[in-house]
């Protein structure tokens, strides 16, 4: 598996991820910080699941090296 690709945004786990679907601790506090702020957002309709997702995605592809343990952990193949 290729440390600098994430799993595509249409995976039903990224919608989870912000949806609180899934609760998982990120290694990447940065990243830990980005995801709660996102489910909170989502939770309290300041944001959309879609626009949630988009962000959250945006940001593991920009730093895909860092969150590269976390993809696996959470998608475990793509």
């Amino acid at each position: 598996m290729d440390k600098t690709t994430i799993p595509p945004k249409s995976r039903p786990e990224w919608k989870k991820l912000v949806n609180g679907g899934i609760d998982y601790k990120f290694r990447n506090f940065v990243l830990q910080l980005k995801f709660y702020q996102l489910q909170k957002d989502v939770k309290a309709g300041k944001i959309t699941d879609s626009a949630a997702v988009s962000d959250l995605y945006m940001l593991c592809c920009k730093y895909s090296l860092a969150v590269h343990g976390d993809m696996v952990n959470i998608f475990k193949e793509w």
